[in-house]
């Protein structure tokens, strides 16, 4: 009971929501499509009245041009030039009574003019439908001030029928008339005479009755008066009373529209101005008027949507009751077998619910299955390389293996990449870092390459190793590809870990039981470092392994280093150590026998430390050979040799032979200062002192910055500057006094230290005396 009250209340959220679901699409198809209709509409019937506006101008200029037109070919005629400067007299009568008649031939239908007047103010006459008049004085200048002052030779003028100062035969029919002026003589500054044509602006206003519906047109001059209008009543007003309209006036623009209000109706007002004679055209039509088709449409939209709501409802109804027997019967099926065996409660939820609680607890144990069975995965497969790598797959094993991990098993041969750290001085790394390091890089080489172009990576003996699928059968490209990959490699490590790797690269190989001896190459590629240095890439196919070897170190360069190890000169020893692992490595030799050539000198710097008496705490604990073998390169070497064995021994030959060396020099400084007039020399003090002469030469140059000889000179020197200036001996005597052979020697000596020669120095020193 309990089960089916959920369920009708989950029945009726479903009602409710389909409900939705099929109104807000159908109301918000209908709004858009009524907006829509509505803006297309407007923009239709603002489109129509452009378009009537432009109608209307069109109508009304066609007449204002076709009597303009008649009118200027009129004026031009020979016979009207003639009549103009003819006098009023009997003489002329006869064809003044012709002109009259060329003058009612104007005045058709079409044009709708009620009266040509032509006006000669020379001549003081006026003809128009009714005759030929004499000018008084009065009518003479009311036609001057009105019609001859202003600047225009032809222009359109409004006139009220009772203030037309011409005499004329228009009819009393239209209170407004619209007067055509054109001054004469019509090519000449010196204006005589005019023309004028009138129009009754009942005229115009019948022109625009064509169009007009439930719109307003109003025709304005240039002064914003109201030439026609659909309400006759508003001609001769001007438009200054509106400022709303009276501001389209103002727009430089030659048509627009825009929506104004005017005593509180909303209007759409179109307008168009008149190239021809300034004239503003201008429609007025109410905005409700507008909107009363887009009415007509809403309403329709309405009924289609009610329509279309109903039909919708009535499937809903209909289709929920099929759609949600299935739901209710896995609510059943749920309830039967996973809720007696879980704590869900269905007091507390809903069917969906239940459903959405056991299928959340089947997909988490399906993922967490997922997890496990992907980690055995990968660490099978890594365990899988790695046997490969020590030879402990059989070749029966391996094809069931590649089937069950996935791996591609086409290719037409493989490689394998060996690839160590070279070192982490001068990085941001410790050493014991060095192997989290190396599963970083070898996921960093996961990711990069493709599962298409390699086996899993793994991390063995501090050695990242990748095995390589490759399809490329010439070797030219199979070079070229490694080498391109690998520099790739190292660049990429470069860039995200700051830190040089040497890769070694084996020799080709097509069955993968053959790993274990391509991880041996690899390996064996990796030890040529110490001859090519960091950032190496080795094939091992480009080693040379036979060559002569006599297992004898450069005994030079060797000897030059115990040598400054026993006087203590570290300059010295850092460039012989450098000369002697040069000479070494130029030598093409492998790596087993550089191993000896190196074990060999640390064994006998092990037996100078012993002749020397040197005591070095722990060194006879430690591992060195094993610590040599991992040493990756010459700087390395060098670096352990320095830091372990060599500056070791050189610090305790300083403490004990500091006291030591101060004492020798003191002796030597005493023997030159009693004996400098004797052939006294190094080795003569060496045989007295009982040392090596190289020994006591680097003692006192260390001791006393300056070489023995050099000394000895000076000290000389300094005698022979002394008797020059305080006695009378010749040069000649002082240098056989002090050993030269002759005196151009010393005289050489003299000028090398002092600059001048020593009769020179003589002789400006007892001058200053």
């Amino acid at each position: 009971m309990f089960m089916k009250k959920n369920s009708i209340k989950h029945y009726y959220k479903l009602i409710t929501f389909l409900i939705v679901l099929s109104t807000v699409p159908v109301i918000l198809v209908g709004v858009f499509s009524y907006l829509r209709s509505s803006e297309i509409i407007e923009a239709n019937v603002a489109e129509e009245k452009q378009q009537s506006v432009y109608q209307i101008q069109t109508n009304v200029e066609q007449v204002l041009k076709s009597v303009d037109n008649s009118l200027t070919h009129f004026v031009r005629s020979p016979t009207t030039q003639d009549i103009l400067r003819d006098p009023l007299n009997a003489d002329n009568f006869i064809r003044y009574n012709n002109f009259k008649q060329e003058l009612g031939h104007l005045q058709t239908l079409e044009t709708g003019i009620q009266d040509v007047i032509m006006v000669s103010l020379e001549h003081e006459w006026l003809i128009n439908n009714n005759g030929l008049l004499r000018l008084n004085e009065q009518s003479y200048n009311k036609i001057h001030e009105k019609y001859m002052t202003s600047t225009n030779s032809s222009y359109w003028i409004l006139e009220e029928y009772d203030d037309i100062v011409l005499t004329n035969d228009a009819r009393d029919n239209c209170n407004y008339y619209i007067n055509l002026i054109k001054k004469l003589p019509f090519l000449t500054s010196d204006k005589t005479g005019l023309v004028g044509a009138l129009i009754p602006t009942c005229t115009l206003n019948n022109i625009m009755a064509e169009q007009i519906v439930t719109e307003t047109f109003i025709i304005l001059d240039e002064s914003n008066q109201i030439i026609a209008d659909s309400n006759p009543n508003n001609v001769g007003n001007y438009l200054t009373e509106n400022e709303d309209l009276g501001n389209l006036i103002d727009l430089d623009s030659s048509k627009g529209q825009f929506n104004s209000t005017i005593e509180d109706i909303d209007y759409k007002i179109t307008f168009r101005k008149s190239s021809y004679n300034n004239w503003t055209y201008v429609s007025m039509v109410k905005i409700s008027d507008l909107n009363k088709q887009s009415s007509s449409i809403g309403w329709f939209t309405l009924l289609v949507c009610t329509i279309l709501l109903v039909i919708s409802l009535i499937i809903a109804f209909i289709g929920i009751s099929i759609f949600y027997k299935p739901i209710r019967h896995l609510q059943e099926f749920f309830t039967k077998t996973f809720t007696s065996s879980t704590k869900f409660s269905t007091k507390t939820k809903n069917e969906f619910d239940l459903i959405k609680f056991n299928i959340e607890q089947m997909l988490d144990k399906n993922v967490e299955l997922e997890s496990r069975l992907q980690n055995q995965i990968t660490q099978l497969r890594q365990f899988f390389i790695i046997r490969l790598l020590q030879g402990k797959m059989e070749r029966e094993e391996i094809p069931a293996k590649l089937k069950s991990f996935k791996y591609n098993q086409t290719w037409s041969r493989l490689s394998l990449f060996t690839l160590q750290i070279d070192s982490l001085d001068d990085s941001n790394y410790q050493s014991k870092e060095e192997d989290v390091i190396l599963f970083a890089i070898n996921a960093m080489i996961e990711d990069t390459l493709e599962e298409e172009l390699r086996f899993t990576p793994v991390v063995i003996n501090r050695t990242q190793v990748t095995i390589l699928t490759l399809d490329i059968e010439s070797e030219e490209e199979y070079h070229f590809y490694l080498n391109e990959l690998a520099q790739m490699i190292q660049s990429k490590i470069r860039k995200e870990f700051d830190l040089p790797v040497s890769i070694g690269i084996s020799l080709p190989y097509t069955e993968l039981v053959s790993t274990k001896d391509a991880y041996k190459q690899g390996m064996e590629s990796l030890k040529y470092r110490l001859k090519l240095g960091k950032e190496s890439i080795i094939f091992y196919e480009n080693l040379d392994r036979n060559y002569h070897f006599n297992g004898q170190l450069p005994s030079t360069n060797k000897n030059l280093i115990f040598d400054s190890i026993k006087v203590a000169d570290r300059e010295k020893v850092d460039k012989g150590l450098q000369e002697l692992f040069n000479t070494l490595f130029d030598k093409e030799f492998n790596h087993n026998q550089y191993q000896i050539f190196i074990i060999k000198f640390l064994y006998d710097l092990i037996e100078l430390k012993q002749l020397l008496g040197v005591d070095l705490k722990n060194l006879d604990e430690r591992p060195l050979v094993h610590e040599l073998e991992n040493l990756r390169t010459s700087d390395d070497l060098q670096k352990w040799f320095k830091d372990n064995l060599i500056y070791p021994i050189i610090e305790k030959v300083e403490e004990r032979t500091e006291s030591k060396y101060k004492t020798i020099s003191d002796k030597i400084i005493h023997i030159i200062q009693k004996e400098y007039d004797t052939a006294i020399s190094l080795d003569s003090i060496a045989a007295r002192l009982h040392y090596n002469p190289n020994y006591l030469s680097s003692i006192f140059q260390k001791e006393m910055k300056t070489t023995f000889s050099e000394y000895l000179l000076k000290y000389r020197i300094n005698i022979a500057k002394k008797w020059l200036v305080d006695t009378d001996l010749s040069v000649k005597d002082i240098a056989i006094k002090l050993q030269y052979n002759n005196s151009q020697n010393f005289i050489r000596s003299f000028r090398k230290i002092e600059g001048i020669t020593p009769g020179k120095f003589r002789s400006e020193n007892k001058k200053t005396g």
